[in-house]
């Protein structure tokens, strides 16, 4: 796999990982795609925002956490600039995608 820093790559899921490890990189990696960071970004608007309670006579804060937007299904593809970093996560995870020029 070479990808020149800087470019723009397509990153297919050709198989869904099995480790727990593998499956959090990808999470990372795909949440870079433009389209679904957009979505994210309007999903944490509209989720339940910051609540509080009295909790032994202090506030306590909840902020309600969102999913990712990301399904690590064969076939799926994602749009992202490969960063340094992208490019150290996807050849750890080259074994379960297709990486291609966009």
């Amino acid at each position: 796999m070479d990808i020149a820093p800087g470019s723009v790559v397509s990153v297919e899921i050709a198989a869904t990982p099995r480790s727990a490890a593998a499956r959090k990189t990808l999470i990372r990696v795909c949440r870079k795609d433009p389209r679904v960071a957009r979505q994210h970004r309007q999903q944490k608007r509209t989720r339940p925002s910051l609540q509080e309670w009295i909790r032994g006579g202090r506030f306590w804060h909840h902020q309600m956490k969102s999913k990712p937007g990301i399904k690590l299904d064969a076939g799926e593809r994602y749009t992202v600039n490969a960063t340094l970093d992208v490019i150290r996560d996807l050849k750890s995870v080259e074994r379960y995608i297709k990486v291609s020029p966009s």
